[in-house]
């Protein structure tokens, strides 16, 4: 079975807080199976871009995800 059948719902938080110690945006996906959330994506800030750049980057991203 596809993971994405699995998929109930998903959120892109860009992580301005730093939650888990990650510095990077998540991707996180809720499951149907036991209410259970797991991160499908991180994306982290490549060194020669400034942090001003990647906050602009985060917040002009658009993800789409086709079944």
């Amino acid at each position: 079975m596809s993971i994405l059948k699995k998929v109930k719902s998903i959120e892109f938080d860009k992580n301005r807080n730093q939650n888990f110690g990650i510095k990077s945006g998540i991707l996180w996906a809720y499951s149907n199976e036991k209410n259970s959330i797991f991160p499908l994506l991180y994306i982290s800030k490549p060194k020669h871009i400034s942090k001003e750049d990647f906050d602009l980057i985060l917040d002009r991203l658009s993800i789409g995800i086709r079944k």
